[in-house]
């Protein structure tokens, strides 16, 4: 409410200053013009009505003026909003996972705190839409997404980052702190029957992890890069697993893809 006042102040003003009033200032400054004659009187009468009646269209226009820049910053608001968004899963879509992949980087940099990044991917989803048909795949999709959320905390960004891939930046948290919460959304979505009419399956879930402190990336798309690795790895061992990227600078052995088989580190499945 004060936020519109100030701006019904503002548009009025800038109206006066587009009306040209300076006849009337130049008037007021000539003491010779016998203001208080009857006739002058009924001249200044009829003048304060017609200022009354143009200052109350003035406000009422200033109003209105106000009410669409109010509704059109709303607008803005809901269409970035938007365009920020996954249609099928309502999470954040890839643009805007770089976005705070960056400023998450640079924040965490600045002020010298943790950042961890988490790579998601879901098990044979090939094989989920070619059986099951791409309706139950989207069912899967949503269903993993709100698993997700339920486990991540308000100050991450939980993404959907492509395909049947997911992407979750969580500031403040090391890596045993996002081993913790990766194992939990692995065991929720390894636990999880997604049902629809006849169809009932279970889609397990494979998830790598970087941390900026435990692996020292020079910029935002290393930090990335190294959690993709270690989700790599984690297809590669059996898949439904949390697997943390680990930097040994002494290793030299590589793997068919260049990725150094001694640079990850499993975290074991719960019993």
């Amino acid at each position: 409410m004060r936020q519109r006042m100030i701006r019904v102040l503002i548009y009025m003003a800038i109206l006066l200053l587009m009306a040209n009033i300076s006849p009337v200032i130049d008037s007021f400054m000539h003491p010779e013009i016998p203001y208080f004659d009857p006739e002058h009187l009924l001249v200044g009468g009829i003048t304060a009505g017609i200022t009354a009646l143009l200052l109350s269209l003035l406000i009422s226009h200033a109003n209105r003026m106000a009410s669409v820049a109010h509704e059109l910053s709303i607008l803005n608001k809901k269409l970035r909003e938007q365009s920020s968004r996954d249609s099928l899963t309502g999470l954040y879509n890839h643009r805007y996972f770089q976005e705070m992949l960056r400023h998450e980087f640079l924040l965490a940099q600045r002020h010298r705190t943790e950042l961890s990044c988490m790579m998601l991917d879901l098990d044979l989803f090939k094989e989920v839409n070619d059986t099951c048909g791409h309706p139950f795949g989207d069912l899967v999709l949503k269903a993993t997404a709100e698993q997700i959320l339920h486990e991540a905390r308000a100050t991450d960004t939980v993404t959907r980052y492509g395909g049947e891939e997911f992407a979750v930046l969580l500031p403040n948290t090391d890596l045993e702190g996002a081993m913790r919460i990766a194992e939990r959304i692995r065991a929720r979505a390894e636990a999880y029957t997604h049902q629809d009419k006849d169809v009932a399956m279970r889609v397990t879930i494979s998830i790598g992890l970087a941390s900026n402190r435990a692996h020292s990336p020079k910029k935002p798309e290393e930090l990335l890069a190294f959690a993709d690795q270690a989700l790599y790895r984690a297809k590669k061992a059996g898949r439904n697993k949390v697997v943390a990227y680990s930097e040994l600078a002494a290793t030299k052995h590589s793997d068919s893809c260049g990725l150094a088989r001694e640079n990850f580190t499993e975290k074991p499945q719960a019993p």
